[in-house]
């Protein structure tokens, strides 16, 4: 192997055959790698990324001033959109936005478990006061429901404790008027001289006597009481009662002869009348006062109440 210059004769590892001189190589080297770390430098490090990727990036926000922070982004944020991936369709929703269409917001809500038609909404198995629920009531609530987007498994549990509170508001309503019914009968046997007196069986023969003249059955009177008070119906129904004609309704004031209160004095009153010959023939006659008289002396004696 020949080591030396073929012109000058020289080993060959003395010089440069290739540069213009004698250490001119590694200097126009150096100058190149100089100017080559130059340019680098003055590009940003996402020099040559699609346009559309890298404002894809910009548009999130995120950090492209720095491939560090840009990295740790993306990655926090693949690790929370992997916790979602593989799951199946139907148990993935999305949000519709705030003004979206009617329709979209009921579908979404319809994939929680609304139903489409609010007859879907079933109550069956729910009774108010150990009845079926009134059907205007559950229509109402199922209109309700239905328009809060109510699942279908969540109405039944809604509606039982609605009927529960108006149970409860029920019993408590009885238990009032109840009460102030018999503080009414209190009232109304003080008024009449009391419960064992002879008055106030007469009274209650005539305020029975008044129901009827009037056609009332005792379910009506019944309500009357809860409306205007018992005493006050009670007293109402005996000046009726107690009229002796037919087109006009008065009492009796005590000072009037022939006014009884009392059993023993019905008796007396129907042995005077039938001692009377007038009135007699006016009672066969069909006479009206005659007859309402003869009732009512009849009620007294035998104790009708």
């Amino acid at each position: 192997m020949n080591y030396r210059n073929f012109h000058t004769g020289f080993p060959r590892f003395h010089f440069d055959e290739n540069a213009g001189g004698a250490g001119g190589g590694d200097a126009a080297a150096a100058a190149a790698a100089a100017a080559a770390a130059a340019a680098a430098a003055s590009k940003p490090w996402h020099d040559g990324i699609e346009s559309e990727t890298l404002g894809f990036w910009q548009n999130k926000g995120y950090d492209v001033s720095s491939p560090k922070a840009l990295a740790t982004k993306l990655t926090e944020q693949y690790r929370a959109a992997e916790k979602h991936i593989g799951a199946p369709p139907d148990q993935i929703i999305r949000m519709p936005k705030a003004d979206a269409p009617p329709a979209d917001i009921a579908a979404m809500w319809q994939r929680l478990g609304a139903p489409k038609d609010p007859k879907e909404y079933d109550f069956s198995g729910i009774k108010f006061a150990g009845n079926d629920l009134e059907p205007s009531f559950a229509d109402a609530m199922r209109q309700g429901l239905a328009a809060a987007f109510v699942p279908k498994d969540k109405a039944a549990a809604i509606v039982g404790s609605v009927v529960k509170y108006l149970e409860s508001a029920e019993t408590t309503e009885t238990t009032l008027a109840t009460a102030k019914l018999a503080e009414e009968r209190t009232t109304l046997e003080k008024n009449w001289g009391g419960k064992d007196s002879n008055t106030y069986r007469f009274n209650l023969l005539q305020a029975k006597e008044g129901a009827t003249r009037l056609g009332l059955d005792p379910e009506s009177v019944a309500g009357l009481e809860s409306v205007a008070g018992y005493s006050k119906i009670m007293d109402a129904l005996r000046r009726v009662g107690n009229a002796r004609k037919e087109d006009v309704f008065v009492d009796n004031p005590a000072n009037v002869p022939g006014n009884v209160t009392t059993r023993e004095g019905a008796m007396s009153r129907k042995q005077q009348l039938f001692a009377d010959k007038a009135w007699v023939a006016r009672l066969n006659g069909g006479d009206v006062e005659a007859k309402n008289e003869w009732k009512r002396l009849n009620q007294m004696i035998e104790g009708e109440g």
